[in-house]
């Protein structure tokens, strides 16, 4: 009888270890996803503010202001705020950038097998 209940603890100890190297598995490689959005992110802020830049200084070489060169651009940015505060409520927004983001941080389980 011992021995049953002594095998019983191992099974239960070696399914206990699995389990929480499966969590912890799972638990990396996600931080190592969201590290890797995050990286994204900032290269593409970086590629936004010296492409705005170069863009700003294009625009007044055109114009021959460097104000309106910058002015435009301004225009530019605030007619985007605009479309995207109006478009912020519609579902398929909400829907397709949730779906994405899970879809890359998460990995649906379809992907792994």
């Amino acid at each position: 009888m011992t021995e049953i209940i002594t095998t019983i603890k191992k099974l239960i100890e070696v399914r206990f270890k699995i389990l929480k190297s499966e969590i912890l598995d799972e638990i990396s490689s996600i931080a190592a996803r969201v590290g890797i959005l995050l990286l994204m992110v900032l290269a593409g802020s970086f590629i936004l503010l010296f492409g705005s830049i170069s863009l700003a200084f294009y625009f007044s070489e055109l114009h021959g202001s460097t104000s309106v060169g910058f002015l435009l651009l301004t225009g530019i940015y605030f007619l985007l705020f605009i479309i995207l505060y109006l478009v912020r409520n519609a579902n398929f927004v909400q829907k397709g950038l949730k779906n994405s983001l899970s879809r890359y941080v998460f990995l649906f389980k379809s992907k792994k097998d």
